[in-house]
């Protein structure tokens, strides 16, 4: 009798705390559909497929799994099959294993195809033939030792696979190409709407081709160029900070400063290009080239921003012209600082946390939004294969690993008081990583925003790169094909050889010769029958006609 008592008791116990998890979770995303809502869902096992580092264990893998099977289980009545697979072995093993997958349902619809051609054989020939309708399996389940039935979710066949990273563009185009992965637009207007508030939209924008496959993983995307300018040296010297806003704008300033031959000051910290510049050779993105253009800090990438000639743009002639006349007077540094200098202006590469390091002793400024590129959209994106046991409840576990900060911390560094704890058990706002057996890139494991850090950070820590992500701006070039072929290849060579021919010629002329030079260049540039093919806006196979076409056939 007593037995019987602590089973009733331990039965109320479980499903109250069942019920609560329930509405703990439901409150979390607050986007539910009935369906998820409904306990007699019918039981489902999806499997999710991600790269880990090489020093991750089976047995951590294991405990990992059971973690994210007691949320996913009781949240959507859903296991996951967890697959971890070394990074260094990951691409080529999802590959093999779509391929064996689609081996295998292509068998199964042969098997059933043939299976229908007997039966209708068979009623032909005037026997009876008995058709069978696939049906979902009864829901089973096992009696525990306290004498609860407990649900037995399926095993994953071979002819499932449902949820993967996908990682880069190629990638990403080639699935959805080929049928691999499955359109999740309705999901994302629907049942999975609630992801549009927890990842940029502009990335969920950006990857739409003729539909949408996948889901970004939400990161600070791009890196800021900052415009630091000193504050003793503007105070000592009665500058205003508001007339020193750009750098064309502060050449008095740099000159008045490198004239007071500090030793321990370099005037400019080093050579400066225009802001926004994005350079084309044979690939968008080159570290300099004849042929550029230039981004303004509200570029999308559904902009037109027309290639044109480099030594047409005049912010950067302008600018080059600065820093030549600053190098005449010996007052630009290479890019370095020697023990004890600083400098009374540059440009530095960073972002918000790294640029702290000069609050104290700089007024920072913007000098060119960080741009978010293809890689930053389609480097690490969860997808839904075609052959997933169900595209819904699929997009049910995507939601919950970009909104759920349980399942995201889980994913990312494992199980609490195994693989991490809180650093104060009491606040539980930081925590420490106790055990090396588990280790992920926070990349790839979802919203980065949804977890922490590192060690010792707080969520907190995430808000700076919310709003960075807010102001980027977006590389218009993103997507755009491959633009040598063989009937510009020449051309390219030729751009390329130009290339490295002028930039020599540039670094050289002193800032006396350099007006001249750039007439000079102009005029042979001007005279370059391959290099003005290839700004030609009527030949098809110039980089112009290429990008023009591109644009207005894509957007």
């Amino acid at each position: 009798m007593v037995k019987k008592i602590i089973c009733l008791v331990l039965v109320l116990i479980m499903a109250a705390g069942l019920l609560a998890a329930c509405s703990e979770n439901n409150n979390n995303n607050g986007d539910e559909t009935a369906d998820t809502k409904e306990s007699s869902r019918i039981p489902m096992t999806l499997s999710l497929w991600l790269p880990t580092d090489p020093g991750t264990t089976e047995e951590a893998i294991q405990l990992v799994s059971e973690a994210i099977n007691k949320i996913t289980q009781a949240k959507y009545n859903t296991a996951i099959e967890l697959h971890l697979i070394s990074r260094d072995k990951y691409q080529e093993t999802i590959d093999e294993k779509l391929q064996a997958v689609k081996t295998a349902n292509e068998e199964k619809a042969a098997a059933e195809e043939q299976r229908r051609r007997e039966l209708r054989a068979q009623k032909q020939g005037g026997a009876t033939a008995t058709e069978t309708e696939e049906t979902e399996p009864p829901v089973e389940t096992t009696i525990n030792e306290y004498g609860i039935h407990v649900t037995t979710y399926p095993t994953v066949p071979d002819t499932q696979l449902d949820i993967f990273l996908v990682q880069g563009y190629e990638n990403y185009t080639n699935y959805a190409y080929s049928d691999l992965i499955q359109p999740i637009d309705t999901e994302l207007s629907g049942s999975s709407k609630v992801i549009s508030s927890y990842v940029y939209p502009t990335f969920i924008k950006a990857i739409y081709d003729f539909g949408t496959f996948g889901v970004p993983n939400n990161h600070p995307s791009g890196k800021y160029q900052y415009l630091l300018v000193n504050k003793s040296l503007v105070d000592e010297y009665d500058y205003n900070i508001r007339e020193l806003s750009s750098l064309l704008r502060s050449k008095n300033f740099i000159i008045d400063i490198g004239n007071q031959h500090l030793e321990d000051v370099v005037p400019l910290l080093g050579p400066v290009d225009a802001s926004g510049m994005v350079y084309f050779s044979d690939h968008v993105g080159a570290e300099w080239s004849l042929i550029c253009a230039q981004l303004s800090d509200i570029t999308t990438y559904k902009d037109q921003v027309v290639p044109t000639s480099l030594l047409d743009n005049n912010s950067y002639i302008n600018t080059l012209k600065l820093v030549k006349e600053l190098q005449s007077y010996g007052y630009v540094g290479d890019g370095t600082l020697k023990e004890g200098q600083r400098f009374a202006m540059g440009v530095i590469e960073g972002d918000e946390e790294s640029i702290k390091a000069y609050e104290d002793d700089y007024y920072i400024s913007v000098y060119t939004k960080p741009m978010f590129t293809e890689e930053d959209i389609y480097g690490s994106m969860l997808s839904v294969c075609e052959y997933s046991k169900n595209v819904t409840r699929a997009m049910e576990i995507i939601t919950c690993i970009t909104t759920d900060q349980e399942l995201r911390t889980v994913l990312q560094y494992g199980v609490e008081g195994v693989h991490w704890d809180y650093e104060d058990p009491d606040k539980k706002d930081t925590i420490k990583v106790i055990s090396d057996d588990y280790s992920m890139d926070i990349n790839e494991t979802g919203n980065v925003f949804m977890t922490y850090a590192g060690e010792g950070k707080t969520m907190d820590y995430w808000e700076q790169f919310k709003a960075h992500n807010r102001d980027t701006i977006s590389d218009p070039f993103m997507k755009m094909p491959d633009y040598v072929n063989d009937n510009n290849r020449e051309d390219i060579e030729e751009l390329l050889r130009l290339n490295e021919e002028f930039k020599a010629r540039l670094d050289a002329v002193s800032y006396q010769d350099l007006n001249a030079e750039i007439k000079k260049m102009k005029q042979e540039l001007a005279e370059n029958e391959a290099f003005m093919r290839l700004l030609d806006e009527e030949n098809e196979d110039s980089i112009v006609y290429q990008y023009v076409d591109w644009q207005e056939t894509t957007y």
